[in-house]
């Protein structure tokens, strides 16, 4: 119900911009794409919940190391995380897990495979992530 009232509001706010053309043409494209990804957010925000289980269970993949176990855990993980709008929607291609738990840093890889992350440093992933 208040994601529908944000929503709302979010787009009458939208039409009075574009119709009262009370913004320029370049502010009026940036907030149509902070609207666009507003609405992505909140259209997904049941996903963030399921991201974030995966992440915690990322880091028990990590610490099994390399064995069959881990290749079939993160093989449920990939198939949990790849089938994710999100991943659909942000990242170029399907995220392995088990690769990344081998990487020296797996959020930089992670925001090769999903550039719009590239804006979201780790910190800030992590502090979104701990409001959820």
């Amino acid at each position: 119900m208040v994601t529908r009232i944000i929503l709302l509001i979010i787009i009458i706010v939208a039409f009075v911009a574009i119709f009262g053309n009370l913004t320029s043409q370049a502010a009026m494209s940036k907030a149509m794409e902070n609207i666009q990804a507003s609405v992505g957010i909140m259209a997904y925000s049941g996903e963030f919940v399921e991201i974030q289980q995966i992440v915690n269970e990322f880091f028990k993949l990590k610490e099994m190391g390399s064995s069959i176990e881990a290749e079939k855990f993160a093989e449920k993980l990939d198939e949990r995380l790849n089938n994710l709008g999100l991943v659909k929607m942000y990242c170029q291609q399907g995220i392995s897990t088990l690769d990344l738990a081998f990487e020296q840093d797996p959020y930089e890889k992670v925001q090769q495979i999903c550039p719009a992350l590239k804006n979201v440093s780790f910190a800030r992933a992590v502090e979104l992530f701990r409001l959820i």
